[in-house]
């Protein structure tokens, strides 16, 4: 009887365009061709790799369908842009169709934002640090021009909407970049698309009332960073983000990617 034998990799079979594919992959991703420049020409490409028109084509068909390049046609072949925000897009509609809530995301934030923010306070600099203070004003700043200006209005326009959303998801894209972890920090954009704004209702509140609790959450937050304390960052991150059960409740019957309405009692917004 043969004994069988054990390899450690098996057989791949490549055809001429994987092989060329594979080595454009690699320059591309190794740096070579930076966002936005275009690839050698068809017939440059096929005298570089001694393989016909045909093969190029096929390959950059290969390298298109994985989001690398884009073929724009009667200019040539382009290195895309991070694919960072298609993700995005494909996670949204991946966790659309799974019939995902704004409660999985925020779940997921309460989950991972602690071990974050702990990251950070270890390894920050301390330009780092001053230019998220700088950050966290600019938002703040946002946010008290949106109470002000759309108090009286029965809703925030979607423009003001879409101001509010993109200032914090500034703020929260450099806390990922100070992590100095290149895996938390091309993940950031995709996790923060899925976020979108809440409304919270609340028949005593005024503008004044909810500017203050937004300046105390976002800067106690930074404080937390300041601190150089792992421990303490991840501890107040814990209590910060903790919710009411009324805000639980309305955001697992939110569906994700719209707003949740949250009606607090009087307990809560006492």
């Amino acid at each position: 009887m043969s004994q069988k034998r054990r390899f450690p990799k098996p057989v791949i079979k490549q055809t001429l365009a994987d092989q060329v594919a594979d080595s454009l992959r690699e320059s591309i991703l190794d740096g070579e061709w930076q966002a936005g420049e275009s690839l050698p020409t068809e017939p440059e490409l096929s005298e570089i790799f001694g393989v016909s028109r045909a093969v190029v084509r096929d390959a950059t068909r290969m390298l298109a369908a994985q989001g690398l390049v884009e073929v724009r046609h009667g200019k040539g072949v382009f290195v895309t842009e991070s694919q960072a925000s298609a993700f995005g897009d494909a996670l949204l509609l991946a966790l659309r169709r799974e019939g995902a809530s704004v409660w999985d995301v925020e779940h997921f934030e309460q989950i991972m934002y602690p071990e974050v923010f702990a990251l950070v306070a270890a390894v920050a600099t301390d330009e780092e640090i001053q230019d998220l203070r700088r950050q966290a004003e600019s938002y703040l700043q946002t946010v008290q021009a949106m109470h002000e200006e759309s108090w009286d209005e029965q809703s925030i326009p979607r423009e003001e909407q879409e101001q509010l959303l993109q200032s914090y998801q500034r703020l929260m894209l450099g806390i990922f970049a100070a992590t100095h972890n290149h895996v938390l920090q091309l993940l950031a954009g995709p996790l923060l698309s899925l976020r979108n704004v809440r409304s919270w209702q609340d028949d005593d509140a005024t503008p004044e009332r909810l500017i203050n609790i937004e300046e105390a959450y976002i800067l106690t937050a930074i404080d937390a960073i300041s601190s150089r304390d792992p421990n303490q960052a991840r501890e107040t991150m814990q209590r910060l983000m903790r919710l009411p059960a009324e805000a639980e409740e309305a955001m697992r019957k939110t569906p994700i990617g719209e707003i949740p309405e949250i009606r607090l009692s009087p307990l809560d917004s006492g």
